[in-house]
């Protein structure tokens, strides 16, 4: 998601309401196996000492696999970002003139992402699998 700092140096702040589908190089390498349903809402402003500043809302639904059985299971998150991303200056260029605000995102939601999630109505007392059977789970 790209943000224009022309706009932005304009107006002083951008008010943001979209649907993101996040690049899969952000997650290519981690358990989240797709990101759906992501969603931003709230503003992007320059504050009182020139800098960039974010007050966003993030939702969307995490794709993980199961710790059990490996199945895909669906992970809903919500979280705010307020972040300072730097002076103004910084990041304008009259030839380059966008923010693109997903790293920001990414950094800010691989934080939700729980260490493990079981597929619901998984029977944990009674595992077993082709040749194998959990007898304890101490």
């Amino acid at each position: 998601m790209k943000i224009d700092l022309n706009k932005l140096n304009v107006y002083n702040v951008i008010n943001v309401d979209d649907d993101v589908i996040m690049d899969k190089e952000f997650y290519q390498n981690t358990d989240v196996r797709d990101i759906k349903n992501l969603h931003i809402q709230g503003r992007i402003f320059i504050n009182i000492s020139d800098e960039i500043e974010t007050d966003l809302e993030v939702s969307g639904v995490f794709i993980l696999p199961c710790a059990v059985t490996l199945e895909d299971v669906e992970y809903q998150f919500t979280t705010k970002i307020e972040e300072i991303c730097g002076k103004f200056n910084d990041f304008y260029d009259k030839f380059k003139n966008n923010l693109d605000i997903c790293p920001i995102i990414w950094e800010n939601i691989v934080s939700e992402v729980p260490m493990r999630v079981v597929k619901e109505g998984i029977n944990m007392d009674n595992l077993n699998g082709d040749g194998w059977e959990l007898v304890s789970s101490d």
